[in-house]
């Protein structure tokens, strides 16, 4: 789709598609009151948000945090924006990008000041901007300019409705559980390990792994510094950010910015944004087997639930939406800055984001050389972004790979139904028969959540001289391919598909707003909506046809070896989607509107499939209720008490920074198989380094596990003579013991866990200061 075709296809749909005009010219309130409806969508928005934030946290919290985030980051971000881009469509579009703008200059100031010790100060970075452009008319002028092209009342309920949507199915799932750190059985630890991260960030350079005292952290932990300096700047706790508050404008900025990239490529059109929103917030694949997910996880929780993610995921939506513009030519010299300003930032924010983005641009200089043409602009931002990235291997990422590595197909043996199907292979390995199973019904559930795809498929001869499409394209591919061809321990690998899902999403409601466009039927906006219903409905007959009739065996090998219950699922599931595009396609043409039969069934088998994606999580937003946590036992990943945090946080506020603990609570699950090490709640909490608590997550872990492919959550702990040293001091205190670990080791203070190991507190009390005493914790000071 070049740029005159997609101008042309934008003006027509206004043209021949508007959303039920002769309605909305009769409303009292058009054109004037258009401006309310808009703002109520706003403020019922900021209403959700709110009460969500509120469940956990205090008004005071969420005054300050909001407070910060529209004077400290969106404001001057946006008047960057304005000032940057030639572009002035609508102000989702303006707040969404010019708050991922403040974010990324947060970031690189706080990580330019943190070595002068400047961290504290990192947020009057918006100061100069604001003060510039109120003192500069052409910039106030230019920032200060009217919007092109305002969205509708009704693009404005519908994007308000679907940003709803991620940021319920967290929220209010957060809101139900105990709040953190006050209830031992509701417990993440990878949330701990981030808070861990980001309590190193406020006072360490480099980054440091404070759960592991020495052990340097080569990670994508630019989320942490943003984190970091968002509670200085605000005084908001650690916890309340990472698990209640701090992560939801970042979501809404991320997922707001998909409406924007889909204008780019979908003009004019008031439903394929808010579509785009939908499938990549909550949706994006269909689960066809009730008693399996596809893949085996939760992409809400995994995608925007994750702190890294969600900030990666904003910020390559952010360059895929500003390199469709450079590679279109519709830029300007200070946009080509912005651009590399945001490579910057994301460069650590998430591994996977600047490969991608250099994976599309390598597709476009591909396929303009087809075509005889040398996509100049592709190659020179490539290799820009290239040199960004080869620097941030070695000052970000330590030249260390966490252990990915190349391996082919192995994602298929790890997730999906790999485990129900596969058969045990002598000398071990991979049943590759059931590896191709479980990849074949992995990619046709990701295939038809994200179905608009097929449609880009069938005209690639419309977008393949539109550098733009092109552009995103390739990095949706490299998501897939990454996903793939690579592996990593904790299956890290499957981030380079999470990473292109707003990418991917957008590609989708592109693909199939092709479609509902050439109809040229300006009701086209109801077939939208029924289809997405019907698929909705289909699948969750096929779901429940299936459910009654379970076959002769368990899900999936049977006692004797065969394979049942594989495809029946999918037949079920596909036959219902094709009955509703039959249903609609008959409604539409007796109801005489336009349309090919062909396209218009079509059209609404693909919108089917995508409705399909959400079924699951819409029912298991409907069905959310506070669980009643079962008893305690060793197969929980235990966490804190309420007193044993109440212990780590009187460390944090009695301790200097610079003071060390030791301790004997090394894991979160301790059984037959060995210790869970992923242990990091005190360092998470008392924002002090801890000699050893877990060793999980850490570099060193990282390359153990690559070199012995064992787990990373079983291996032992490296350095034995030094837990060794750090448990006597419980175990079997002695003065001698107690002098080693301050004068070898530097520590000052001792975290005993009774729970951990035994704790001979009669000795410790006659050779420390005891402090802090509970039931569960005991801290000392060691003389």
């Amino acid at each position: 789709m070049t740029n005159d075709t997609a101008s042309s296809l934008a003006t027509a749909e206004r043209e021949v598609s508007p959303s039920m005009p002769s309605l909305l010219s009769l409303l009292p309130w058009r054109p004037i009151g258009a401006g309310a409806v808009k703002v109520a969508a706003g403020v019922a928005l900021a209403w959700l948000t709110i009460w969500l934030m509120a469940s956990h946290s205090s008004s005071h919290d969420i005054v300050a945090l909001l407070r910060f985030w529209v004077f400290g980051i969106t404001l001057p971000g946006t008047l960057l924006w304005r000032l940057a881009s030639p572009f002035r469509h609508n102000l989702i579009e303006d707040f969404a990008a010019g708050s991922l703008v403040g974010v990324s200059l947060l970031i690189l100031v706080y990580l330019g000041v943190a070595p002068l010790g400047g961290q504290r100060w990192a947020w009057l970075w918006a100061a100069p901007v604001i003060i510039a452009v109120t003192v500069v008319p052409s910039w106030r002028r230019r920032c200060l300019q009217r919007v092109e092209r305002p969205v509708s009342p009704l693009t404005a309920w519908l994007v308000a409705t679907t940003l709803a949507l991620p940021l319920y199915a967290i929220g209010r799932y957060r809101a139900l559980a105990p709040a953190p750190y006050t209830d031992a059985r509701s417990h993440v630890p990878d949330m701990a390990f981030h808070q861990a991260l980001a309590a190193s960030a406020k006072y360490d350079v480099p980054l440091q792994a404070p759960y592991v005292n020495g052990e340097r952290m080569d990670y994508h932990y630019f989320w942490h510094q943003l984190t970091a300096a968002t509670s200085w700047a605000t005084g908001v706790d650690l916890t309340d950010l990472i698990y209640n508050i701090g992560w939801i404008p970042l979501l809404l900025a991320g997922c707001a910015l998909i409406y924007a990239l889909t204008d780019r490529i979908a003009p004019g059109s008031r439903w394929a944004g808010p579509l785009a929103i939908a499938v990549a917030g909550i949706a994006g694949t269909v689960d066809a087997y009730p008693s399996v997910r596809l893949p085996a996880e939760s992409l809400i929780s995994y995608y925007w639930g994750s702190p890294t993610q969600n900030l990666g995921g904003a910020l390559i939506t952010l360059l895929a939406l500003i390199g469709v513009d450079l590679l279109r030519g519709r830029s300007g010299p200070a946009t080509w800055v912005l651009f590399v300003v945001i490579a910057a930032a994301a460069s650590g924010s998430k591994a996977t984001v600047l490969p991608m983005i250099i994976c599309g641009l390598g597709l476009v200089v591909f396929i303009r050389l087809l075509y005889g043409r040398f996509a100049k602009g592709a190659l020179l931002i490539a290799i820009v972004l290239g040199g960004i990235f080869v620097a941030a291997i070695f000052v970000v990422f330590g030249n260390k790979s966490s252990g990915l590595a190349v391996r082919p197909w192995v994602t298929f043996a790890k997730v999906g139904i790999y485990p129900l199907v596969a058969k045990p292979v002598e000398g071990g390995g991979f049943d590759h028969a059931a590896m191709w199973i479980g990849g074949i019904t992995l990619c046709l559930g990701l295939l038809l959540g994200s179905a608009g795809l097929l449609v880009l498929l069938g005209t690639a001869a419309r977008w393949f001289r539109d550098p733009g499409m092109i552009f995103l394209v390739g990095i949706a591919i490299a998501g897939f391919g990454g996903l793939v061809l690579t592996d990593q321990p904790g299956t890290s690998q499957l981030y380079f598909h999470r990473t292109a899902v707003p990418i991917i999403a957008a590609l989708a409601a592109a693909g199939v707003w092709m479609l509902v466009f050439w109809f040229a039927d300006r009701r086209s906006g109801v077939l939208v909506f029924v289809s997405l219903l019907g698929g909705i409905g289909a699948t969750a007959a096929a779901r429940s046809i299936v459910k009654a009739n379970p076959g002769d065996g368990k899900p999936f090998l049977t006692a004797d070896g065969r394979l049942t219950g594989l495809i029946a699922p999918w037949v079920w599931t596909i036959t219902f989607l094709l009955a509703v595009a039959i249903l609609v396609t008959v409604l539409w043409k007796l109801a005489k509107r336009r349309g090919r039969p062909t396209r218009v069934a079509t059209a609404s088998f693909v919108l089917a499939g995508m409705g399909a994606g959400l079924f699951l999580p819409l029912q298991a937003m409907a069905s959310y209720h506070r669980t009643d946590l079962p008893p305690l036992s060793d197969d929980f990943k235990l966490g804190p008490s309420a007193t044993q945090t109440t212990a780590a946080l009187w460390l944090r506020d009695h301790t200097a920074p610079g003071e060390l603990i030791a301790t004997n609570a090394h894991c979160t699950m301790k059984n037959t198989t060995g210790c869970d090490s992923r242990h990091f709640w005190i360092a998470a909490l008392s924002e002090r380094h801890v000699l050893v608590e877990g060793w999980g997550y850490t570099n060193t872990i990282n390359e153990l596990v690559a070199d012995t492919g064992m787990s990373p959550n079983g291996l032992p702990f490296w350095d034995q003579q030094k837990l060794e040293d750090n448990d006597r001091a419980f175990i079997t205190p002695t003065r001698d013991n107690l002098r080693l670990l301050k004068v070898k080791y530097g520590v000052r203070w001792l975290y005993a866990d009774p729970g951990q190991t035994v704790v001979e507190t009669a000795k410790l009390d006659t050779l420390a200061t005891l402090r802090f005493k509970a039931s569960d914790a005991l801290i000392y000071e060691l003389p």
